[in-house]
């Protein structure tokens, strides 16, 4: 009986692997060699031989051809993740200039997209937190982030509501779509088998982005105008228009897809 170990790494020798994913494929191919022998008892050494020449060729192809769709992935990765840290930044430099609110909202659903992309490319090898938590999340924030873009790219104006002499600008027509997309999210997560807790984050990210965002400019407002009551009042009520209800809006498409989930209690 030919000692097969030896003779696929020897034919396997010029196959750029790691050292220990390069033993995995010699000792499964190996193993499945000598099963095919064991199989065929009546077969000569040279046929068994013969055997091993027509597989190893083989499987070192395919493995190369994977290799290389996987380099041109990760290049691919890499081209998003650059365009991401060019744009990103410039996002923030308009948003704390307070100008280019539509070029913001470009800037910031151009690098969502950029993102769901990259992931994407990468699906085979998330990680059961990117899958449940991330992707979703994203998938959320962009369609969001598009509805509220297309609502003032026609022009469409927000609507003020007035609670006894403090009033709120509110895109209607945004907050319309926004439990289609928390539902989205939620239904992505609950796919990917996440828990209760990645559900409702990857649902509410477009408010929970926003409440990051407010709290970071906060400071920055207060050290340019000083602390006052009327700052306190609009930010309490752009946590109102921007965050709490946009919030509620998301819950209620995502409130279906609670059921049956693993509750926080249980998380560890």
């Amino acid at each position: 009986m030919p000692d097969w170990k030896k003779l696929v790494e020897e034919r396997l020798a010029r196959l750029n692997l790691p050292p220990s994913a390069k033993e995995d494929v010699i000792s499964e191919l190996a193993a499945h060699l000598e099963d095919s022998a064991a199989t065929n008892p009546e077969a000569s050494e040279s046929e068994d031989r013969a055997l091993l020449e027509i597989q190893c060729p083989r499987l070192r192809r395919a493995i190369e051809r994977t290799k290389r769709k996987e380099v041109t992935m990760k290049r691919l990765t890499k081209a998003l993740l650059v365009s991401i840290a060019v744009l990103f930044p410039a996002g923030l430099v308009l948003l704390f200039l307070g100008r280019g609110a539509v070029e913001q909202l470009l800037i910031w659903t151009s690098c969502t997209a950029m993102l769901l992309c990259a992931a994407a490319s990468e699906g085979n090898r998330l990680s059961q937190v990117s899958r449940s938590l991330w992707l979703p999340a994203l998938t959320t924030f962009f369609g969001a982030s598009v509805s509220l873009m297309l609502c003032q790219f026609f022009g469409m104006q927000p609507r003020m509501v007035w609670v006894h002499n403090l009033g709120m600008s509110l895109y209607w027509p945004w907050l319309g779509t926004l439990p289609l997309f928390g539902a989205a999210g939620a239904h992505l997560s609950k796919r990917a088998q996440g828990r209760i807790s990645s559900l409702l984050t990857a649902a509410l990210f477009p408010a929970l982005i926003m409440l990051t965002v407010m709290l970071l400019i906060l400071p920055w407002g207060l050290a340019i105008d000083g602390f006052h009551y009327f700052r306190l009042v609009a930010f309490g009520l752009g946590l109102i228009n921007w965050v709490v209800i946009p919030a509620a809006a998301l819950l209620i498409g995502a409130v279906p897809f609670l059921r049956d989930v693993t509750p926080l209690s249980s998380q560890s």
